[in-house]
């Protein structure tokens, strides 16, 4: 189970600045949908939550520092050099009771994707301070399912993994329901 956590990966300020940008923008998540051969469908017993998908100036700054990140990690994950061909990337809130249960990001119809197939995932963790929730844990598992390992999703910290890795996210609770204590993550995933 390849994976690479890189604490304080924004810092700070940037970390605080990109949160009240989500947070602001609270009326414009909707409902996270599963790709479906082009199409989006809710599917409540597999994914709960809400997305964001156009994070405005934070966009272009995040992309770079992903894409800056490519040569080693592939060398890490003894993966093949492949050129970027488009990035993706959005917002997720996850809130009381919100989930996501095991899945690869590679088997949602990638092909039905603007750009190429997603080789890399980046989940960039970020809430308030205290943490008002509880769970949320990305558990990783090995190919042949029988083995795991949990990741707390710590803030301002970037979790690095092949696609092809089958993972979820752990049910949350958050007792207060409010959207500003979800447990937020920024996903990028880099194509070729």
């Amino acid at each position: 189970m390849p994976h690479r956590i890189l604490p304080g990966w924004l810092g700070a300020t940037r970390a605080a600045e990109l949160l009240a940008f989500g947070l602001a923008a609270e009326a414009r998540f909707v409902p996270t949908k599963l790709n479906d051969q082009g199409t989006g469908r809710l599917d409540s017993v597999v994914r709960q939550s809400s997305v964001l998908k156009d994070l405005g100036i934070f966009t272009g700054p995040l992309q770079r520092k992903a894409l800056a990140l490519q040569a080693g990690l592939e060398t890490a994950f003894d993966m093949a050099h492949v050129l970027p061909n488009s990035t993706q990337i959005e917002m997720v809130a996850h809130g009381d009771g919100a989930f996501y249960r095991p899945h690869t990001d590679t088997y949602t119809g990638d092909e039905y994707m603007p750009g190429g197939r997603r080789r890399m995932t980046m989940v960039y963790y970020l809430h308030r301070q205290p943490r008002h929730f509880t769970g949320g844990r990305l558990r990783m598992f090995d190919l042949g399912g029988d083995q795991s390992i949990e990741i707390e999703p710590t803030h301002d910290s970037l979790l690095v993994f092949p696609s092809s890795t089958r993972h979820e996210v752990e049910t949350i609770s958050c007792p207060g329901g409010a959207f500003a204590d979800s447990r937020f993550a920024v996903n990028i995933w880099l194509c070729g």
